[in-house]
């Protein structure tokens, strides 16, 4: 059975220690287009935000996204879509001063096996540790279990064979109004699904009509990406000062298709 561990885009363990330091990374996301055999290199920038040096270590895991709600978790290294092991940071181990960004390669090696024909995805983790001097200036005599601060930021890796980049496809599972009672805004759900076999970055937005006015609006929403086979919720709110009436409601998702979008439409009324 493969195991798992819940996880988010910042895990955090804090002390007064921890909450004075201060460290970001760009970019969040990488996104490789390697074919077989061939390998790439991009850029990850650590930036020391603090006032003393920090040392930093950097590793890559698996993950996995079931479920429709957008949520990950990291899986074993033998998980199928994996592309942990194709990984390396260099350096992978090093300090930054106050103030200052390390550039770091990131570096992906595609192997020449029928494995490289398939989308991959793996995380990667940048952790800051605190100094174990604690634990020292206690002295040798003195037992315990000590706790040692850090806190480490995830970045996501992505690779796509070049055969499958116009691959994209996604659809509309279902579209509803699920407004209850007397909520102040009518609250609209979409299900969306990555019938490809490539990654889809989507742009969900609602092109909104009221019937009797003619007039129009068009209300964004945040992007997401959803992995092959995955699915994701996606929740709209629609304005409060929504004049009463029947309106035409469009739910679109843009998802990188040159060609196509997916979509589905609603009619509902606003008391």
């Amino acid at each position: 059975m493969m195991k798992k561990m819940v996880v988010s885009c910042l895990l955090t363990l804090f002390s007064l220690g921890v909450m004075a330091q201060s460290a970001s990374i760009s970019p969040s996301r990488f996104y490789f287009k390697q074919a077989p055999g061939e390998s790439g290199i991009q850029l990850l920038r650590v930036t020391n935000n603090g006032e003393k040096p920090e040392t930093f270590q950097i590793s890559f895991a698996n993950f996995d996204s079931e479920g429709n709600q957008g949520k990950t978790s990291l899986v074993d290294d033998d998980f199928s879509s994996g592309c942990a092991h194709w990984l390396s940071a260099t350096p992978a181990f090093f300090e930054v001063a106050p103030g200052e960004t390390k550039d770091v390669e990131i570096r992906i090696q595609v192997p020449s096996t029928p494995e490289a024909l398939s989308v991959r995805w793996a995380t990667g983790q940048v952790r800051l540790a605190s100094e174990r001097s604690a634990l020292n200036e206690r002295g040798a005599d003195v037992t315990g279990m000590q706790i040692i601060q850090t806190f480490q930021f995830l970045f996501h890796v992505f690779q796509t064979p070049p055969a499958l980049q116009d691959m994209k496809e996604a659809s509309v599972l279902s579209f509803q109004n699920v407004t209850e009672g007397q909520d102040a805004q009518v609250t609209l759900l979409m299900e969306v699904e990555n019938s490809g076999t490539a990654i889809v970055d989507c742009v969900p937005y609602l092109d909104v009509l009221n019937t009797v006015s003619g007039e129009t609006e068009r209300i964004m929403n945040k992007p997401f990406s959803i992995l092959p086979g995955g699915k994701r919720m996606v929740r709209f709110l629609l304005p409060e000062a929504m004049a009463p009436g029947p309106y035409n409601i469009l739910g679109v998702i843009d998802y990188g298709s040159r060609t196509d979008l997916a979509g589905a439409e609603l009619n509902i009324v606003v008391d």
